[in-house]
């Protein structure tokens, strides 16, 4: 209580400041009514958690980088083996349970998305669930908003929208808008609600825990998963990914779809209407794992930990948010011990704390052998390659997204899902990128500013 009792001072002072401040305070305080069981497992957890990853980190940065530093960089040298397959086909199992069959197809960019989302949305013969972090209130919102209200008159449409990250985009421009752009929509929500049969949820947390993750259901029949979210941005100013997955794994999805819908309602509808666990519908070899972050299982962290500790060829990734120190720590480690590390980060990160945090962790990198390449502009992709495992979905390597936020990630190592991620989206954004050697001056005020990072 003496840790929430000034977060929740601080939310209510600043909520008449704007949009973001008001579904703060509303976060904190209304809907804590709404979920006070789930509030208090999730805040004592979050606690432990906190003080676990502060204690690390420094122990990291004053014994495991000083000693890693010892070390001299070596030569990538071809292995003829990667990891096993079993370091995490049995770990995953274990943790997240059977694999659903699947297959997956990318769609690179804004523009091999939408337009296939979007007549997706007209041809739907039966319902339309979305999950997303962001319901934009731009022109290229309202279109899809448009859509889906005409639709919501002839099938079931829902969507389930993260009710922080909603209304701080609003609050904020897209890059390729004039700043003193007039928006015809102002709350989207409400425009959304207004003479349509779209049934609405908003997922609402405290303390800055989001519902991040983004996937749209189709007709029970096709998904769409990945990092893109309904704006402008993802449609013509970022490098992003989708991937249209169909097949079994479909039926997960919507598993997790319900059971998230469920949860929105508060504590007391979830004890008598939480659906059970998806049992997957498995027949063949194209495994598809969905790794969860709840604030209170940390699977998608410690699968990709574990990935990088036991890789033996290459790590690539892409990831505008690289600021965990843990993460951080194991790709130098890796590095050092012989394996083909790449890093894609964005030069335009949409948070000014991510620059600097960036900076310092490219220093890190930079130091200890790892190959960094800096995207012109903004890329908003969230995959990795750890030999011949793939992981892509919603999740940033940031705290918020390791431990604090929902966010749902597939790991797979089926042979041509992991070539589309590394050759068509990881290796296509190296060549798009530059590769730098220096990280460039880093004053006092960058290394402020990227400690802060480690809270988010």
């Amino acid at each position: 209580m003496k840790v929430y009792l000034p977060i929740l001072c601080a939310i209510l002072f600043c909520a008449g400041c704007s949009t973001t401040g008001r579904q703060l305070a509303y976060d904190n305080t209304v809907q804590v009514a709404k979920r006070p069981f789930s509030d208090t497992a999730e805040l004592g957890w979050r606690v432990k958690t906190f003080w676990t990853e502060e204690t690390s980190a420094v122990w990291r940065r004053y014994i495991s980088f000083p000693l890693l530093s010892l070390h001299d960089i070596p030569d990538v040298k071809p292995v003829p083996a990667p990891m096993k397959r079993t370091v995490m086909s049995k770990w995953l199992r274990r943790k997240t349970g059977p694999p659903a069959e699947g297959t997956a197809r990318l769609l690179l960019n804004g523009e091999n998305f939408f337009p296939q989302f979007e007549e997706s949305i007209r041809t739907a013969t039966n319902r339309i669930d979305l999950k997303t972090y962001i319901f934009d209130n731009d022109d290229v919102a309202k279109q899809t908003a448009d859509l889906l209200k005409a639709r919501s008159h002839e099938i079931n449409v829902r969507i389930l929208y993260d009710s922080f990250g909603t209304r701080h985009a609003w609050d904020v421009n897209a890059p390729s808008l004039p700043t003193n752009t007039v928006y015809e929509v102002d709350d989207m929500i409400r425009y959304l609600e207004k003479d349509s049969g779209i049934e609405l949820r908003r997922a609402c947390h405290t303390l800055l825990t989001s519902e991040h993750s983004k996937y749209f259901l189709i007709d029970r029949r096709i998904a769409y998963f990945g990092g893109m979210n309904i704006g402008r941005e993802y449609r013509y100013d970022w490098r992003d990914a989708m991937f249209e997955l169909s097949g079994p794994v479909v039926g997960a999805l919507e598993t997790n779809f319900e059971r998230s819908w469920t949860l929105a309602s508060g504590d007391t509808f979830t004890l008598f209407k939480l659906p059970k666990p998806h049992a997957p519908d498995y027949s063949g070899t194209n495994e598809l794992y969905l790794t969860p972050t709840t604030p209170m299982k940390a699977y998608l962290y410690r699968g990709q930990l574990r990935a990088i500790e036991h890789a033996k060829q290459s790590i690539y990734l892409e990831n505008p948010y690289l600021w965990n120190s843990s993460i951080v720590y194991q790709l130098c480690a890796a590095r050092k011990r012989g394996v083909d590390v790449r890093v894609t980060i964005p030069r335009d990160v949409n948070h000014g704390i991510g620059i600097a945090a960036n900076k310092l962790t490219v220093k890190r990198l930079l130091d200890n052998g790892v190959r960094v390449f800096v995207y012109p502009g903004m890329t908003h992709v969230k995959a990795a390659v750890y030999d011949q495992w793939a992981c892509f979905g919603s999740a940033n390597f940031d705290d918020l997204s390791l431990h604090k936020n929902y966010e749902l990630n597939i790991f797979t190592d089926n042979p041509a899902i992991v070539c589309q991620v590394k050759k068509d989206l990881l290796e296509g954004g190296q060549r798009l990128s530059t590769e730098i050697h220096d990280a460039g001056e880093i004053s006092w005020m960058d290394t402020f500013t990227a400690s802060l990072s480690q809270y988010l």
